[in-house]
């Protein structure tokens, strides 16, 4: 028995430490990769929880990585310290970094989205609750002609216009006024002013 032990912690390749690095950093993240690529629709909780089990993989993944680093220096075989105490081990690194990173900005992502939510309902409710300015006369808010003197809208025109021909519509006609304006000249209508 315990030749099998020792033959056992010979290498970490063997042990069960070496296997759950494995299911952390290349298993696991890959099932979540191809689940947020295969489905056609998620809710913000599923988003949010796949961005919050990827961090937790990226950090499960460098605890067990720095042990058995450690754990390398201490078994006799080469394979061991090649890949767990060598310069190669820094890139076993980017792989946790990588996925960290994915489930952090997933979970950014959906943090983003709920404070954008509740920002949008603050504004409305500012915007309820706060009485609207009173304007003290049109004539404020209309618009120019570039270049230009100031333009009416033709919404107040039309109303003007509308509101004269009711007023002229109310007057009582004299058809002789408007024959005799018909015939004398423009010139001869107008004022003369003197010198």
């Amino acid at each position: 028995m315990s030749v099998m032990h020792m033959l056992s912690d010979a290498t970490i390749f063997t042990q069960v430490r070496f296997w759950v690095l494995v299911l952390c950093s290349l298993v696991c993240p890959a099932a979540i990769f191809v689940t947020l690529f295969v489905r056609r629709e998620f809710s913000k909780k599923a988003v949010l929880a796949f961005g919050l089990l990827l961090i937790l993989l990226a950090g499960v993944d460098i605890f067990v990585l720095r042990a058995l680093s450690l754990e390398a220096q201490a078994t006799p075989s080469l394979a061991d310290d090649i890949v767990f105490s060598s310069e190669l081990s820094i890139a076993l690194y980017i792989i946790p970094a990588a996925f960290g990173t994915f489930g952090l900005n997933m979970v950014s992502h959906v943090l983003m989205h709920y404070l954008k939510q509740k920002e949008a309902r603050f504004e409305a409710h500012r915007q309820s609750a706060q009485p609207l300015p009173i304007v003290n006369g049109a004539h404020r808010n209309r618009p120019r002609a570039p270049g230009g003197p100031r333009m009416r809208p033709t919404a107040v025109v039309r109303r003007r216009r509308e509101a004269v021909q009711v007023v002229a519509n109310a007057l009582p006609r004299d058809p002789s006024a408007t024959e005799r304006r018909r015939a004398t000249p423009r010139a001869a209508r107008s004022p003369i002013r003197g010198s």
